[in-house]
């Protein structure tokens, strides 16, 4: 017997009626408290994150490392915006943290507290960005879930190496905000021709500030939609042309800035590595690992560090879980039916690793912040694959003409774990919030300085720019390396080379520093004897009556 089609839209209508609770709000209404509770949710988790991560900031020194990116937005908040005289390091942040470094500085001054307060707020975003991400398009109990295994993963950085890597200067780590907002892009925009066009310009603008987004988003994207595109998708091809396209963006950009006076950049580090350098790069990328996670156990000292690098290692089996899981989706799913936000996470994880592993000769766990992105990428991944299993449901929610079924074991002992492990976090992170704040490394330096009238002068690299950024800037330090003939010579590494010039700029004293580049017997060499020498907070200030600038050799790289 045929039934009018009419007959069964109406009784589907009345069938949804039945199901929706007495009482229920329309489900417009509910979809705007929803989105109004997790913007609400969003800021007070956000205030409360920044004011722990600005206090975990603080156990970490400012070195010169942050105080000439510091130097770096003042100059450019006071009209330098090209930065002309500047050569900065293999990266030069000019698109992405330096610009937040100027807003901060717009309100708290030049100070060294900036470095503190920016790696605090860099750090919330990825948090929060990573949490966003990994929730996706879910709704309910399942989105939450997600975005709270991602938050949880990050939430407490382990005091020691991990802080220092996650939590100081711009490196690297800060990279994965523009890729999580390209995550978000994708998640959440429909196919519009507009999609690749903003796709093209953030990349471009965030390869501009360090070129390891080519790693980390450009090669991620363009490779996960030339996978996807067996049935011949517009969408995924004009993607992937547009992460292409903006590499010679970028470069042309950079062209600009160049042919403009701007700053220059280093050559960069990275080349691919001998093979008998790879045995022994095996551990210390193991390691490294384990430590942006904050789960590197073998290096942890004191019963304190070794429990929270203990916990963290759930963090790290969820993570490489996820990878797993996600990679195998990807290869099994070729053709576009699987999810083109965890196939670029997923990507971007690998490549970073790998990039690290096969580009590096890796020094010691401190170099880990070459894959600093790894955390929050990770984090994101693990929360969308580990958040998406069906234990997160509701469970108990009827059907049309049934009776409620109990929640099962399985869901109550993960949604335990989950709550547990957020409480053992939180409570890990206010343990490292309330570690003593170290004043800067060289503030004694520049006090002494300060007291004895001596302004401009020359010092090496890691108490040139500290001392300057300490003294808000009153006092300018030119960094000093032996240049040629054994001749004191100004780097080319995070300086204003116009503070060189003896045209326009003059320098009296060099402070030497005890083990440091730079020895008594080489300032004597390249300036002649001295009229005072002070022994004041651990170093040497060697006094002169003439401009030392004239003396200087060229400079070096």
């Amino acid at each position: 017997m045929d039934i009018p089609s009419d007959t069964v839209r109406a009784v589907r209508t009345m069938g949804s009626e039945t199901r929706r609770p007495a009482g229920a709000a329309p489900r417009g209404r509910g979809r705007g408290r929803d989105r109004a509770a997790w913007g609400l949710g969003t800021i007070a988790v956000a205030v409360v994150l920044l004011l722990a991560y600005l206090r975990t900031a603080g156990t970490v020194p400012v070195l010169s490392d942050g105080a000439g990116n510091a130097l770096q937005a003042w100059d450019m908040l006071h009209g330098n915006l090209l930065l002309h005289g500047w050569w900065v390091t293999d990266v030069s942040f000019y698109t992405t943290e330096l610009p937040q470094y100027m807003l901060v500085e717009a309100v708290a001054g030049l100070r060294p507290e900036v470095v503190h307060i920016c790696a605090a707020l860099t750090y919330t975003l990825l948090v929060l960005l990573a949490a966003f991400a990994a929730r996706g398009r879910a709704r309910g109990r399942a989105g939450l879930a997600r975005a709270a295994l991602a938050a949880a993963i990050m939430l407490a950085p382990q005091p020691g190496a991990p802080a220092w890597i996650l939590l100081s200067s711009p490196d690297h780590v800060g990279t994965a905000v523009p890729v999580l907002v390209l995550v978000l892009l994708l998640d959440r925009a429909r196919p519009r021709w507009y999609v690749p066009v903003i796709a093209c310009a953030l990349l471009a603008w965030a390869i501009v500030g360090d070129p390891l987004t080519l790693v980390i988003g450009v090669a991620p994207l363009a490779l996960a939609c030339l996978l996807r595109v067996r049935r011949g998708r517009w969408f995924e091809l004009s993607l992937a042309a547009a992460a292409l396209v903006a590499v010679p963006v970028a470069l042309a950009a950079g062209h600009a800035v160049r042919a403009l006076g701007g700053f220059a950049t280093n050559k960069g580090v990275s080349s691919l590595v001998p093979a008998s350098v790879l045995p022994g790069n095996v551990s210390l990328t193991g390691q490294s690992f384990l430590a942006i996670f904050g789960a590197d156990v073998g290096a942890a000292r004191g019963g304190l560090n070794v429990a929270f690098a203990v916990v963290h290692l759930a963090g790290v089996a969820l993570v490489l879980g996820a990878v797993a899981v996600a990679a195998w989706r990807l290869l099994r799913y070729l053709g576009g039916r699987g999810e083109l936000a965890a196939d670029v996470l997923v990507i971007a994880v690998v490549a970073n690793v790998a990039g690290y592993f096969l580009g590096f000769r890796i020094p010691n766990i401190y170099a880990a912040h070459e894959i600093g992105p790894v955390l929050s990428l990770g984090a994101a991944l693990a929360g969308r694959i580990a958040g998406g299993a069906r234990v997160w449901d509701r469970g108990w929610a009827p059907a049309a003409g049934t009776r409620a079924r109990p929640v099962s074991r399985a869901r109550v002992a993960a949604r335990a774990a989950l709550a547990a492990g957020l409480a053992c976090y939180a409570a890990m992170l206010g343990v490292a919030a309330a570690r003593a704040q170290p004043p800067p490394q060289n503030v004694a330096l520049a006090a002494w300085l300060t007291r004895h009238d001596l302004r401009s002068g020359l010092a090496p690299y890691w108490q040139g720019t500290s001392v300057t950024l300490d003294t808000g800037g009153r006092i300018d330090m030119v960094s000093v390396v032996v240049g040629r003939h054994g001749r004191l010579a100004p780097r080319h590494w995070e300086e204003d080379l116009r503070l060189a010039d003896p045209a326009t700029d003059s320098a009296d004293f060099v402070v030497v520093a005890p083990g440091g580049v730079i020895t008594e017997a080489e300032a004597r060499r390249s300036f002649g004897r001295p009229v005072r020498v002070y022994r004041a907070a651990g170093d040497t200030i060697m006094v002169w009556r003439e401009n030392l600038l004239r003396e200087l050799g060229p400079a070096v790289s």
